[in-house]
């Protein structure tokens, strides 16, 4: 790519991204007090099993927990992390299954910053999505590879940028990307809500702000995984034209 076209998609991503709010001030010591994340603990789950199907009525027991985050109604989050090797497991058929939601509901997908290590991956993270979101895909893939087959650290910049390089990010476009104030608030949006949520393992599924559930939560078992984030969302769905609270 020439220099005329690396400067016009600069632009371009400065652009589109400079319409996101301002963030507040960039603090990382503020994210001393955050819990590390257990990363291996898919399958680490509440000891129970689950029974029925997602158009069934709830089980008694609850292989979910429950959280309160505010303005989530309408929104389903994964919290993921590229050291993780069960989220690059269920990677493709979490994508997968957020293509069947209904329209109204939002998915979004999002690093798990709950300390100052995964906070270069959550800078790379939004620099690449708000450079061209329809790279993310890819992106997740290649940043999974160098992680866990080129044993690059999870925790460095460098890992990430050659991640965003192997799916056409220019690197000039990364290294101002990571450095701007829209991404800055992201990040920091970000640390909010997996601190709120208390995520301590991945993958996670955050449901409409009131839900979080892992594979652990239900003895691995993804299909009885998936049943479940069916039944959680449906549930959210009424209770949001119900005008309910879970």
């Amino acid at each position: 790519m020439s220099k005329i076209k690396n400067n016009h998609k600069i632009s371009a991503f400065i652009l589109c991204i400079g319409l996101v709010c301002a963030a507040p001030a960039w603090a990382m010591d503020s994210l001393d007090g955050l819990s590390s994340l257990d990363s291996s603990a898919g399958m680490a789950g509440a000891g129970m099993g689950m029974s029925g199907s997602a158009g069934h009525a709830m089980p008694h027991f609850q292989p979910y927990r429950t959280v309160h985050l505010t303005g989530m109604n309408s929104a389903v989050i994964e919290a993921m992390a590229y050291e993780c090797p069960f989220c690059r497991a269920l990677n493709g058929e979490i994508l997968r299954w957020a293509q069947t939601l209904p329209s109204d509901v939002h998915f979004q997908q999002m690093p798990a910053a709950v300390g100052k290590s995964w906070i270069p991956m959550t800078r790379a993270f939004f620099t690449v999505e708000g450079y061209n979101p329809a790279l993310l895909p890819r992106f997740d893939d290649a940043a999974f590879a160098e992680v866990q087959d080129r044993h690059s650290p999870y925790w460095s910049l460098d890992t990430y940028r050659i991640a965003a390089e192997d799916v056409g990010v220019p690197a000039n476009v990364f290294a101002i990307g990571i450095h701007l104030e829209p991404v800055k608030h992201m990040v920091f949006r970000d640390v909010k809500i997996m601190a709120k949520a208390r995520i301590r393992k991945t993958p996670s599924l955050i449901i409409c702000g009131h839900y979080v559930l892992n594979p652990g939560d239900v003895q691995g078992n993804y299909s009885e995984f998936f049943q479940m984030a069916n039944a959680l969302v449906s549930r959210c769905i009424s209770e949001n034209r119900l005008g309910g609270q879970p």
